[in-house]
């Protein structure tokens, strides 16, 4: 069934990948238990900073830190991800 969507979508001049990614974020913002799975994954991978896993979560600062904890997740101290790191020095140098 939902390859014969896909196609119709696809057949209609919309962009699937976009469709699909829009239709992604309808189902997390409707289903707050997986927001904060994916949070906790994202950020015990280091994928993540603390901030971003709050904004994912939909959690405040607090919450997020609870949660993590309950999971036996550590709290890093320090530098975000690595990722956001370099994001952050880019946007400094062009700042500069």
């Amino acid at each position: 069934m939902i390859k014969y969507i896909l196609k119709a979508i696809e057949d209609l001049g919309y962009e699937k990948d976009k469709v699909v990614s829009e239709a992604i974020l309808l189902y997390l913002s409707l289903n707050k238990e997986l927001r904060e799975k994916i949070a906790i994954k994202l950020y015990r991978e280091g994928v993540i900073s603390l901030g971003k896993a709050c904004e994912i979560a939909g959690l405040s600062y607090e919450e997020m830190k609870r949660r993590l904890t309950e999971e036996g997740v550590q709290i890093r101290r320090g530098p975000e991800s690595v990722e956001e790191l370099k994001k952050k020095a880019e946007h400094l140098k062009r700042l500069l």
